[in-house]
């Protein structure tokens, strides 16, 4: 029983890190393939593309580098922090009773028992630039993948009470991704009604990413995933079909 357990949750493993490593992978080659732009440029090759269009539609894919510049941030509603995306969490912490029967002796045994539900989950965001030094784009954040989000509250409020089964406390949590700092994006910008914007495309193959790392470093990070996962999941898939065929002879 033991080996197919150990063999399944190799197995397991295996086939959860060949999806990791080939998300790593994907992700890794789109940033070392894609051109980084700036503002004035991609502004520049709109321009020079836009007679040609003849009302096609205008896609580039490409990176942006700068800082985040929001006109209309959001305002955190724990923390009072400007951002141009946040997340609120309030979890309450539950305390109930549990009757344990002992299966040989039939006695039921009280158990005091502590569980984390969920309030109230809240993720707001709102459209953004990315300024350099010749200029801004705009940028939808809805649907990217943010990378670097700051934690900025975790408060935890304990509450008074008597009893077996009451609410112990609150735990209040937030996260955002701050306005006017460094940020790099990679997706594509598209004609939005005259106004260039990147945002969510509707091929899923195509990475959005909106992170508060530096490209070198998310590609460092990329490739030590690609390397760890390229030797564990063919050792985690041998040695679980191992331990499975051990299972089956003895």
């Amino acid at each position: 029983m033991y080996f197919y357990i150990g063999g399944g949750i190799l197995l397991l493993i295996a086939i959860i890190g060949f999806f990791v490593l080939g998300s790593a992978k994907r992700k890794r080659e789109r940033m070392l393939g894609t051109e980084t732009y700036s503002a004035a440029e991609i502004t520049s090759v709109y321009e020079d593309t836009k007679a040609e269009m003849i009302g096609g539609p205008f896609v580039m894919p490409c990176e942006l580098k700068g800082r985040i510049d929001a006109p209309s941030p959001l305002t955190a509603p724990f923390s009072g922090k400007r951002g141009i995306w946040v997340h609120s969490l309030t979890e309450r912490q539950r305390q109930y009773v549990d009757w344990v029967t002992n299966p040989k002796t039939k006695k039921r045994t009280k158990v005091l028992r502590q569980v984390w539900e969920t309030v109230s989950d809240e993720t707001n965001s709102a459209d953004f630039y990315v300024k350099d030094e010749t200029g801004r784009i705009r940028v939808s954040p809805k649907g990217a993948e943010l990378i670097g989000k700051i934690e900025v509250f975790d408060n935890y409020e304990q509450e008074r009470g008597r009893g077996d089964e009451r609410i112990l406390g609150h735990r209040r949590r937030e996260w955002i991704v701050p306005v006017d700092v460094p940020v790099y994006a990679l997706g594509v910008v598209s004609d939005v009604a005259g106004n260039l914007i990147m945002r969510r495309s509707g091929d899923d193959e195509k990475e959005f990413i909106i992170s508060l790392k530096s490209e070198r470093e998310l590609v460092k990070n990329l490739a030590s995933t690609v390397k760890g996962w390229r030797v564990a999941v063919p050792v985690c898939g041998v040695l679980g079909a191992g331990l499975i065929v051990i299972g089956i002879l003895t």
